[in-house]
């Protein structure tokens, strides 16, 4: 709209130009017509012996048609031009190169021309006489100073772009106030997440003070908010039930199962392998458990850890002592790679134990996901500020799309993961812990010679 004014106001400027020519045309004809008319009933003035019109009879007649914007004179190529005897045009006449630019005594017809003179714009043109009495000359002052015209134009212009700023900060207002509801709208949306608590949302949008319109759009947020507090509560109490209904009996089972092993004697080796299997899968389920129970835990909010200052030398003694009470820690390498930095000169701001328990689901991986006479290499180096404690095994590997994917509850990888159970959920809840001690986990490289997978923590020296 803006853009479209912008133009309609520079055309109008030729519109303008335009309709001027058209009315000094039409002024024009119709005074060379009346001229004529007059020259005619004026036959009997003549005084020469060619029965003609006399000079002074024609300077009579153009007085009477020339005024103070308008002159007309006769011009006579061979002879002199005859001008009105009228003071009215005496700017007109006494200006000699004014007369000579509108062509004071050219022959034939001329089209209505414009052409400036001392910043003012003049409409010129011309009309034959018949039987060869002379053409017709017009001259008119159109009263324009160009400079003052495009002073207009930019003036316009100028109030033009102003009306523009203005009507867009009104505009602007309306729509800012217009949309109000909206914005209170997108605020309650923003405000939706599941907390510690278990509440959605503590508010709803009232949809009295909402306008007709909105009615529909609000009316379903207030629907939706209604369904997610309905499945987050159902979802959290799940969760509890479950801490609640199979860690204690999956514990009693776990420790039935460890005390018949050691008290029975005269078991078959077929009943000690299938006592030893329960004992693992139901260590395996509890484990399960336990990492379903703090994912749900963590979605509402209500995960948190403590974390404390702990020496760098302290955490590599504990992932030694964890590598030796592995039933497979034989596969397992460790190496600090900064021998030059001493370990006890720096700290990390950590949950230990936590910290343990996501070093040691990535070594279960490996060992789950690679050769079984493959080895497990667990390096631990210092990178620009950050201690980063790398595990590298020799397995098939992950696709490169899928480095994210597996950070995600219940995904994946899609190399040999058939072969393995699994479900998915110890690299999310790895991912989760990291992230609340304020370091990332991620796949540092991985092809089809293996994975090394990367936890960084943020350190400081003492």
């Amino acid at each position: 709209f803006t853009v479209s004014t912008g133009i309609l106001l520079i055309f109008t400027d030729q519109l303008i130009k335009r309709d001027r020519f058209q009315r000094h045309e039409r002024l024009v004809m119709a005074t060379a017509k009346e001229v004529e008319s007059t020259i005619n009933r004026s036959k009997g003035l003549t005084i020469d012996s060619n029965k003609k019109i006399s000079d002074k009879a024609y300077k009579n007649i153009l007085a009477d048609f020339s005024a103070t914007r308008v002159v007309i004179w006769l011009s006579r190529p061979g002879k002199d031009p005859i001008f009105p005897e009228n003071s009215a045009v005496s700017q007109f006449l006494e200006n000699k190169e004014l007369l000579k630019k509108a062509g004071v005594n050219a022959p034939g017809m001329q089209k209505p021309r414009s052409f400036e003179f001392n910043g003012n714009t003049y409409f010129t043109c011309s009309m034959p006489l018949p039987d060869g009495q002379g053409v017709l000359r017009f001259l008119e002052d159109v009263g324009i100073n160009p400079t003052v015209r495009t002073e207009n134009i930019y003036s316009l212009l100028l109030i033009w772009v102003l009306l523009v700023i203005v009507s867009s900060l009104y505009i602007r207002q309306i729509l800012t106030v217009g949309l109000s509801p909206l914005t209170r709208l997108e605020i309650f949306m923003d405000n939706v997440s599941l907390r510690a608590s278990g509440i959605v949302s503590n508010e709803r949008v009232d949809l009295a003070a909402a306008p007709r319109e909105l009615l529909g759009i609000i009316s379903s947020y207030n629907n939706l908010a209604d369904r997610l507090q309905k499945a987050w509560t159902q979802q959290l109490l799940f969760a509890r039930s479950v801490s609640h209904e199979l860690i204690t009996p999956l514990a009693l089972i776990g420790s039935s199962s460890r005390r018949l092993l050691r008290r029975l004697e005269n078991l078959s080796d077929k009943d000690k392998a299938l006592l030893s299997s329960i004992n693992t899968e139901v260590r395996a389920a509890d484990h399960l458990i336990r990492d379903l129970v703090e994912l749900a835990r963590s979605d509402t909010g209500s995960l948190h850890i403590e974390t404390e200052s702990v020496p760098l030398s302290s955490i590599l003694t504990n992932l030694e002592d964890d590598l030796n009470s592995l039933s497979w820690g034989n596969r397992c390498e460790f190496n600090y790679i900064n021998s030059q930095v001493k370990a006890d000169q720096i700290n990390l701001q950590v949950n230990v134990e936590r910290l343990r328990q996501c070093i040691g689901n990535l070594l279960e991986n490996a060992h789950k996901y690679s050769p079984a006479d493959s080895k497990i290499i667990l390096s631990v180096s210092l990178v620009d500020g950050n201690v980063c404690f790398d595990i590298t095994d020799l397995g098939k590997g992950i696709a490169e799309d899928e480095h994210e994917l597996i950070f995600e509850p219940f995904r994946r990888g899609s190399k040999g993961v058939c072969d393995v159970p699994g479900s998915g959920v110890g690299l999310a809840l790895v991912a989760e812990l990291i992230n609340l001690m304020n370091g990332k986990v991620h796949v540092l490289r991985s092809d089809d010679s293996g994975t090394t997978m990367r936890i960084k923590v943020p350190s400081y020296s003492v």
